[in-house]
């Protein structure tokens, strides 16, 4: 039988080290590096699909999208829970246990990544286990939550038990970001940032059949080994601008989430206009996910920083602290929802400023940026009701400037977020680290 002659290329063997054709340099005793593996046209062991296309890449972003769509639209929608809530259901219940319920959604599922990630890249394995055991906690979460009858009932379960599954869910399946894609960070990151209600039974039922394809284009022989936790970014000043901005943003970003709907609802307002003006919010989060990650990818990285932070600040004092009635609203929900969540579509960039292209120390950087936005949200909580009582303008203004006790916290929001616009001075730390 005729056999078929095979080129002479680089090969990758059990044992981690190349065989075959000659090579101008010798491998690296650690091995070759992540990108030699998408550069071989041939292994012994497997033939490694390639990064930035294929059906494997966007298997992976197409399940890891829906992932995101499911996991994350309860902590940002939780301002329409929020009023409903406070209206409805537990009127005369204490008030600070109710906005408690949304940071700890977010805040946990942003802080235990700081936990959860650098233990699933040491034991990549369980990543699937973890997935599984985080579907169960997420349903059970929500459905104990519809039977929630006392506040502390709904902390308990939509805060603590579905952020726990979340972060369970979620983490694992991101982690495989930097493998699949080296020169679309920005945009892949973010088109599965779309965010909308659902319910328990379709949140099962969606997300299981992403499961196989959540998976590491790496050959198991690689990704086995633990491997140690890079912490050199911690001495470049950089990363010390980007984290300190990260967590300030983070305090007030939330906030307009958790309140507009209320605010709203205390300019009686029906229920069909607070549900449009609610959902304008996470609706434009979508778009303007993907259009920042677009332009941090082909434009100057302070460009997108001064958008995002400038922009939704001034959003907040203009439109949201000047409107009277609810077109200038839906407006503020808009422009709102388009910019200040944007602001983790440059988490890939910075990541990338700060460590360049390797996988490993990426995905610590990620927990890291995450972890800071959790402590900006749990600590919104207790700020923002802290910050909702009467001012020299309540009752004075027919703005929400003059809304019940609204106008410190607006005022305080779009301070917070013209603050976080220092990050672009970033560069300058940078040519400092080089000298």
């Amino acid at each position: 039988m005729a056999t078929m002659e095979v080129p002479e290329h680089p090969q990758i063997s059990q044992n981690n080290h190349y065989d075959g054709a000659p090579h101008s340099s010798p491998p690296s005793p650690a091995g070759p590096t992540f990108s030699d593996y998408h550069t071989k046209e041939s292994l012994d062991v497997v033939s490694l699909p390639p990064m930035d296309g294929g059906f494997d890449a966007w298997a992976y972003l197409a399940s890891a999208w829906v992932i995101e769509l499911l996991v994350w639209s309860y902590p940002f929608s939780y301002g329409v829970f929020l009023n409903y809530y406070t209206s409805r259901v537990f009127v005369d219940s204490p008030s600070a246990l109710l906005p408690l319920v949304g940071s700890l959604s977010s805040g946990i599922m942003y802080l235990s990544s700081v936990v959860v990630l650098p233990v699933i890249s040491r034991y990549p394995k369980q990543k699937k286990n973890a997935m599984t055991v985080g579907i169960i906690l997420c349903v059970t979460g929500l459905v104990g939550a519809a039977f929630s009858t006392k506040p502390w009932q709904l902390v308990l379960t939509q805060g603590v038990t579905y952020s726990v599954g979340g972060t369970l869910l979620y983490f694992p399946a991101v982690t495989h970001l930097f493998e699949w894609f080296s020169t679309r960070k920005g945009l892949v990151i973010l088109s599965a940032a779309m965010r909308i209600f659902t319910n328990a039974i379709a949140f099962a039922l969606l997300i299981l059949p992403t499961f196989p394809y959540i998976k590491s284009p790496l050959p198991p022989a690689q990704i086995v080994a633990p491997k140690p936790i890079n912490t050199q970014f911690l001495r470049h000043a950089t990363f010390w601008v980007f984290f300190i901005a990260n967590i300030i943003q983070g305090l007030a970003t939330s906030l307009p989430n958790l309140y507009l709907p209320s605010n709203v609802r205390h300019r009686s307002q029906t229920p069909c206009q607070l549900w449009i003006t609610g959902m304008h919010q996470p609706g434009a989060s979508a778009p303007g996910l993907i259009f920042v990650g677009w332009l941090s990818d082909r434009f100057d990285l302070r460009l997108s920083i001064a958008l995002t932070a400038i922009g939704s600040s001034l959003s907040v004092f203009l439109l949201w602290g000047f409107a009277t009635k609810l077109p200038l609203l839906a407006i503020f929900a808009f422009v709102y929802g388009l910019l200040a969540p944007s602001w983790s579509a440059l988490w890939p960039r910075f990541i990338s400023t700060v460590a360049g292209d390797d996988p490993h120390v990426s995905s610590t950087l990620l927990s890291v940026f995450l972890g800071g936005r959790g402590i900006g949200n749990v600590l919104a909580a207790p700020i923002s009701s802290g910050l909702l009582h009467p001012w020299f303008l309540t009752g004075r203004s027919s703005t929400a400037y003059g809304v019940k006790g609204y106008g410190p916290l607006i005022t305080f929001t779009g301070v917070i977020l013209l603050i976080s616009t220092f990050a672009v001075v970033y560069r300058s730390f940078e040519k400092a680290s080089l000298a």
